[in-house]
């Protein structure tokens, strides 16, 4: 993906890779103004309140007089000097987060891996930030030097690059991001849980040991949502193998299902202090049942009390021989379905699967560069980026995007300001604004405003989530020559093609940004 690089990108470079305050869904007051039509991000989510815009604009003049002295001097470069102690490497490592500045001056994985070390350490007594802090850095993809990180890394960079044949791509988002993602919160959790450092490799018998995991009933929290409260095994078991914590669960007859079967062998090994029970074979597990001993005593408690472990964590309340029948997963055993949190990503992970559409549409003009292009726009459109996930229950995943909102429970649901209503996939064709107004009323028994038409368009419209960074850089590779011929040597392109212009140039408008960025017609 390397591309030459003007000095203008080259300073924009700093903005996806600096610590950003998190952004928090505002709602929207009584009586106020519909969107812009441009639909805008909501203004308050683009205040700096860290301080980042100064310190970013002493970098940047510092840059240009560099430049004077050194013409070829690159923006990496420049950042990357600087003495082990001195000023400026200090503002360079308060931009960036420690472990993104130490990315920048280096494509050793130890040095790197070190610096997530201590920035882990530091999040257990400060809060996480999901963004550039913890990233792995954009511009590596733009100058090919990657850093090649061990791939049983817990605290994976959500964005950091696979392995395709002999190269190294972006990630396409699914489940080996989710799961990078889940191990960084179940590895941040584990270390205050604990009070202390956590290998950042240790899966298995190998986390169990280095935890002396007990099956205890506490439980503990995480950042962004005061209600995801896990236990001690629910931890372990997350960093181990990547899935996601609960929201709700449902204890079903069985057989059961291969996460039930995984979650009572951590519990099993628990609470009887044996690590063999994590990876024995149905002989094994057999034979350490018989050891053990026959205990069909479960565990009392209040199950609609959800401050407890034995409220949130349905394996705590089932006995010895009840967890051994589900690790063995045999017929009769129970069954336990969760309904995990997920990862709110819609708007990009929508216009990403748009863009690749398009890749294989102009894959015949692109032979030798369709992989590249489907990668590179994932990657400029930020699709498995960490500062555009976030982890959310399905409830308030619905209500912060319309499409999730639909899906949520097949019903009809209110849109994310919680005032009009919006309509389910499968009934938005018959939904029309008479349905849509009588479908709720307020408490004063008025009929809530319609959900127009054009709102609807505009609320599902992914580009309104992009920032100005990443309009600039897709708009950039989108006038590329060879991206440029390909549309116009695909027969029936054109119109397709004018439609996503125009949506992509409304957007360019309403941000003010240059008019050398605007996209050409055909």
């Amino acid at each position: 993906m390397t591309r030459p690089m003007s000095m203008l990108e080259e300073l924009g470079l700093l903005i996806p890779e600096q610590r950003l305050t998190r952004q928090f869904p505002s709602g929207m007051p009584d009586g106020a103004p519909p969107p812009l039509p441009a639909f805008v991000r909501d203004p308050t989510e683009l205040i700096d309140r860290s301080g980042i815009a100064l310190r970013s604009g002493y970098l940047q003049n510092g840059f240009v007089a560099a430049r004077e002295a050194d013409p070829d001097l690159t923006l990496l470069e420049y950042l990357a000097g600087g003495g082990f102690d001195s000023i400026f490497r200090g503002v360079v490592d308060d931009l960036l987060g420690h472990a993104s500045a130490t990315m920048l001056r280096t494509i050793d994985a130890a040095r790197y891996v070190r610096a997530l070390q201590d920035v882990y350490r530091e999040f257990r007594a400060v809060p996480t930030p999901f963004d550039g802090g913890v990233a792995y850095a954009s511009y590596r993809y733009q100058t090919g030097l990657h850093v090649e990180l061990p791939e049983n890394l817990n605290v994976l960079p959500m964005n950091a690059p696979i392995v395709v044949g002999s190269d190294l791509r972006y990630p396409a988002y699914g489940g080996v991001v989710t799961a990078r993602g889940h191990r960084a919160i179940g590895t941040v959790m584990a270390g205050r849980a604990w009070g202390r450092d956590i290998s950042l490799t240790a899966r298995g018998k190998e986390l169990f040991n280095e935890l002396g995991l007990e099956s205890r009933d506490v439980l503990h929290g995480w950042d962004y949502d005061p209600d995801l409260l896990m236990s001690e095994v629910q931890i372990a078991h997350m960093i181990s193998t990547g899935e996601g914590p609960a929201y709700r669960f449902q204890i079903l007859s069985g057989p059961p299902r291969p996460r039930a079967r995984s979650q009572a062998r951590w519990e099993l090994a628990a609470r009887l202090g044996d690590d063999a029970i994590l990876d024995a074979d149905e002989a094994g597990l057999q034979r350490l049942w018989k050891s053990h001993g026959s205990d069909a005593a479960r565990r009392t408690g209040d199950p609609t009390n959800l401050s407890t472990r034995y409220g949130r964590d349905p394996y705590y309340r089932f006995s010895r021989d009840e967890l051994f029948e589900m690790a063995l997963g045999l017929p009769h055993a129970i069954d336990v379905r969760d309904v995990v949190y997920e990862w709110e990503h819609a708007r990009p992970q929508r216009f990403i699967r748009e863009m690749q559409r398009w890749v294989r549409r102009l894959g015949d003009q692109l032979p030798e560069a369709e992989d590249f292009w489907s990668s590179r726009l994932s990657m400029l459109t930020g699709a498995s980026e960490p500062g555009n996930l976030q982890l959310l229950s399905p409830y308030e995943h619905a209500r912060t995007d319309l499409v999730a909102g639909r899906m949520f429970g097949g019903a009809t649901r209110v849109d994310r300001y919680a005032n009009r209503a919006v309509a389910t996939i499968a009934g938005a064709d018959e939904y029309d604004l008479a349905a849509r107004a009588a479908d709720y009323a307020s408490k004063s028994g008025k009929p809530l405003s319609a959900f127009s038409l054009t709102d609807l368009a505009r609320a599902e419209e992914p580009i309104v989530a992009f920032d100005q960074h990443t309009l600039a850089e897709l708009t950039a590779a989108l006038q590329e020559h060879e991206w440029q011929a390909a549309v116009r040597a695909t027969t029936g392109a054109q119109a397709d093609w004018n439609d996503l212009v125009r949506r992509l140039n409304a957007q360019l408008v309403a941000y003010g940004m240059p008019k050398a960025l605007l996209l050409p017609t055909i």
